[in-house]
């Protein structure tokens, strides 16, 4: 049976869901003057820098949405990440097509949820990791639970864990004294929409 630090050490790629995970889970709503509704997301800077530093270190990155916030797309492709599903309340197959995409296997996937529509994707990934204030079943099948809530820096935790596990930390320390995180180039952001694929 494959330990943690096994599971750890195959990661290539990290995906996660938005709400509750980057996010408290708090869903914010206001009226803009023209009289429509926008949603206001609160994301934690911590995690955009794990985002980051997996990216300097070759990680493919993603996330896999039920919703499809702008807020979201801004924020994937201001840091750099390769993919974004929205609409996709079934989150198995948005994996399954980003590892196509990717010539992933799933032992090479960690994927992060918190609540019951994520436990197909994590029954699946090589690396399942749940934050903190997950629902219960959810944590029954992580792998790893974060020590911080969702929106606190839960996928900072994991992205750490990650680069220290696979010897990425002394390197990734360096690059923080030498002002060069970040300092790879961002790969274009894919968006893929569950309802515009389905209207075909």
């Amino acid at each position: 049976m494959n330990t943690l630090a096994d599971k750890i050490k195959k990661i290539k790629a990290v995906i996660t869901d938005v709400d509750g995970v980057l996010t408290d889970a708090t869903m914010n709503f206001f009226s803009t003057p023209a009289g429509k509704i926008a949603e206001v997301k609160k994301f934690c800077a911590y995690d955009g820098i794990g985002f980051i530093l997996l990216r300097d270190f070759g990680f493919k990155t993603g996330i896999i949405t039920g919703g499809n916030a702008p807020a979201t797309e801004h924020r994937a492709s201001t840091l750099g990440l390769d993919f974004l599903y929205y609409n996709y309340l079934d989150k198995l197959p948005a994996l399954k097509d980003l590892m196509a995409r990717c010539n992933l296997k799933a032992e090479e996937i960690a994927y992060i949820g918190d609540d019951l529509i994520d436990m197909p994707a994590l029954k699946y990934v090589g690396l399942a990791c749940a934050v903190n204030n997950a629902v219960p079943e959810v944590k029954s099948e992580a792998d790893y639970i974060t020590q911080v809530d969702g929106g606190k820096g839960a996928f900072r935790e994991v992205a750490e864990l990650i680069l220290k596990m696979q010897g990425f930390w002394p390197e990734a320390l360096k690059k923080s004294e030498e002002g060069t995180i970040g300092s790879s180039q961002k790969r274009p952001l894919v968006v893929i929409d569950f309802k515009k694929q389905n209207q075909k």
